[in-house]
Formats: C-alpha cells, structure tokens, sequence
C-alpha cells in the first residue's frame, strides 16, 4: 500500500462515516462554544483567509484533502513517529472501544519502537507546520483569485456606479433645459400666430384700401370715357 493510501486510511475513513464524525465533532465542540464567551478578533485585516471552522453541513473538497496529504506524505519523518501512532490507534478501533485506552495502548506499543511523548508532540506539531505552509499558501492564491475575480469587478462596479449617476445628473439636466426650450419654443410660436395675425390683418387693410381707391379711379374712367366725347 502507498504512503498516500495509508495517509488517506488514517485521516479519511472511505465512507459517509467520516463525514459523519466531521459533523458531530463540529456540533459538539459548537454546543461547547455556546457555553463561552468566544473572544473577539480586533481589526482581521480584510485579506486574510477566513481559517475558523467551516460549516459543519459543508463536507471537505476530497480534492484538497488529497492536496494536503500528500504534502504530509512529502515531507514525512523517516521512523516511528505520529503518523504511525496514529495508525496505531486506528488500527486498534475494532478491539477497543474506550478512546483514552487506545491511544494508551498505541503509546505503548509505540515506546517499544523508541518513540517518546516529546518526540511525538513534535512530530505531530512538525505535520500541524506542513498544513499551515500549505494554508499560507492556498491563503495566497486565494487572494490573488479574490482580487482577480471580485475585486477587480467591485472596482469596476463602482466606476460604473458613479459614471451612472453622472449621467443621471446630466440627463436631469438635460431634461430641465429641454422644459425651458420647450417653453420658449411654445412662446416664440404664440409670438409668430399672433404676428402672422398682425400681418394678415395689415395685408387685408391694404388691399381693402387698394381696391377701393383703384375701383374709383377705373369708375371714373369708365363715366369719363361715356361722358366726355
């Protein structure tokens, strides 16, 4: 069997059960929680990662589990260390119901081997060191991602925000000058009825008078033409 495999076998039992332990082990230590007064973080800086635990009903991404463990598998310790007494415990799962007395049992084996409680605290810590580098890391790409796919959109979002309201604000002022054109527009075409009025009441006293004085004159033509011979 591959380290890999053996890794999985340790940390990831290959069914809903782990999962299941995820999730108990979550609202348990959750239940506890209630119970305190859970102390505050003063100023999380924006950037960082989120690293409290995860909602409980969200199960692990196996692709990231395998991610992490296979980083443990490339750096693991050469001889008895945690991994193994880990395996150790496991493995004495189906024999011992009482936790406290497997991990004792595993420890004793595991001092036949030369592995002391120093020795395991260290490695275990060595491994815990492992999965923050590949935390630090995911923190970082994460970021960038962050900062590429909504970051960079928010950014646009508010340009777009204010460009909005600037056409707003013009439009409305557009609007107000189109009212006040409009209103001299409708003023200057009362002016020119009332001037076209002007200048056909003009025009027909015009030729009222034209006709009138004209009709004279070709009257007295015509009696001048009959009477003078």
């Amino acid at each position: 069997m591959s380290m890999l495999k053996k890794l999985k076998n340790i940390f990831v039992v290959e069914d809903e059960t782990f999962v299941e332990e995820q999730t108990k082990g979550a609202s348990s230590a959750k239940a506890s929680s209630d119970n305190k007064i859970a102390p505050q973080p003063a100023n999380v800086p924006k950037s960082r990662v989120d690293k409290s635990t995860p909602n409980a009903a969200i199960k692990p991404d196996r692709k990231f589990v395998d991610l992490l463990l296979k980083a443990i598998e490339d750096n693991n310790i050469e001889g008895f260390d945690y991994l193994e007494f880990k395996q150790s415990v496991q493995s004495l799962t189906k024999v011992e119901s009482d936790e406290s007395k497997r991990y004792q049992s595993a420890f004793a084996m595991a001092g036949a081997m030369g592995l002391t409680k120093s020795n395991l605290f260290s490695s275990a810590k060595h491994y815990a060191g492992i999965l923050d580098a590949e935390e630090k890391k995911f923190a970082e790409a994460f970021n960038a991602q962050r900062q590429k796919q909504i970051n960079e959109r928010e950014t646009k979002g508010k340009q777009l925000g204010q460009s909005i309201k600037q056409k707003e604000t013009e439009i409305k002022k557009l609007q107000a000058e189109i009212e006040k054109e409009k209103k001299q527009l409708s003023n200057i075409e009362s002016d020119i009825s009332k001037a076209m009025a002007k200048v056909e009441a003009t025009k027909e006293g015009f030729y009222s008078a034209y006709h009138m004085v004209l009709k004279q004159i070709k009257d007295d033509l015509d009696k001048i033409t009959n009477y003078i011979k």
